[in-house]
């Protein structure tokens, strides 16, 4: 029995520790609960808003950025790339059609008398070949020479 009272003594010594334990940390909870705590978020609230009004100006920039693309898009005239290699390509065409052009009628004048020189050239030589072939028709020619020089 001795035994079973000094289990029984050491058991209420236990509990009236575990009592005193509960008070103390019931007596700590109130002082949490009574300690004016609060912390202070008003520099991660300027961070925050600060960050927001960043982000702001960046939208309302793309959004006027987009806008000035749109216009100009809009203003835009889209044709295909072969419809305007086409027309480069005819544009260089005529460029060179006109500037041949222009050269040709610049070399007329002479080629005409390059033409001349060569057609009087071939006709004296034809006559003259024709006459040296022909006597009678020589002195017929000589003849007709010198009336017409006296006239």
């Amino acid at each position: 029995m001795a035994k079973l009272d000094e289990i029984a003594e050491l058991l209420t010594e236990e509990i009236n520790g575990f009592e005193k334990s509960i008070g103390r940390l019931e007596k700590i909870n109130e002082d949490f609960k009574n300690l004016p705590l609060r912390p202070d978020t008003s520099e991660l609230n300027a961070l925050l808003k600060e960050y927001g009004n960043n982000q702001n100006n960046n939208i309302q920039e793309q959004q006027r950025l987009m806008e000035r693309i749109l216009h100009k898009v809009e203003r835009s005239v889209l044709l295909p790339s072969w419809a305007i290699k086409l027309t480069w390509g005819l544009l260089v065409t005529v460029l060179l059609v006109l500037g041949f052009s222009i050269y040709q009628v610049s070399r007329i004048s002479k080629k005409e008398e390059v033409a001349y020189t060569k057609g009087r050239d071939s006709a004296v030589e034809h006559y003259g070949t024709f006459l040296d072939g022909s006597p009678e028709a020589k002195e017929l020619y000589q003849k007709w020479l010198e009336d017409n020089g006296k006239k």
